[in-house]
């Protein structure tokens, strides 16, 4: 998810440990700071995954929206659909089936991060309103035994 440019420690560590990547996720267009998810698909052959209003991509990738799921092994991620920071936004909601059915983390992106919110301004009209359902509605409504992991920390990238 949101893999930074620099592919070599994530491609030393699959073939460190015998791994293949599935799917490379962005949790939306970055405006700030460069994204390696097209160039790690590239090198893997994972599927790039982004939510399908981010249509101004100019590379192919896999479209879900709000509820769809993913499947690895005994895991499931469902994404959601969490708009503010940018329209096209998602969270990650994962599920250990070995632990339970429901989640027991959330991956936020940079709609929350540590010490902050994504900034709401940089390209949604109506960004705050959406960035404030996201918060409260969805990701602060959640059972407090749900662990949360932030993306990125208060700040420039």
């Amino acid at each position: 998810m949101d893999p930074l440019p620099d592919l070599d420690p994530y491609l030393e560590t699959l073939q460190h440990d015998g791994l293949s990547l599935r799917y490379v996720m962005d949790t939306h267009i970055h405006a700030d700071h460069l994204s390696g998810a097209w160039a790690l698909a590239q090198a893997t052959g994972a599927e790039l995954v982004m939510h399908e209003a981010a249509s101004d991509l100019t590379v192919p990738f896999t479209a879900v929206r709000d509820g769809d799921q993913l499947t690895l092994g005994n895991v499931t991620i469902t994404v959601w659909h969490t708009p503010g920071h940018t329209p096209e936004h998602i969270s990650l909601a994962i599920t250990d089936h070995k632990r339970g059915p429901e989640p027991w983390c959330v991956l936020t992106g940079h709609t929350l991060m540590i010490g902050d919110a994504g900034r709401p301004d940089l390209v949604a009209e109506d960004g705050a309103d959406q960035l404030y359902g996201s918060l409260f509605e969805r990701l602060l409504a959640l059972p407090d035994y749900v662990e949360i992991f932030p993306g990125a920390y208060a700040g420039s990238t």
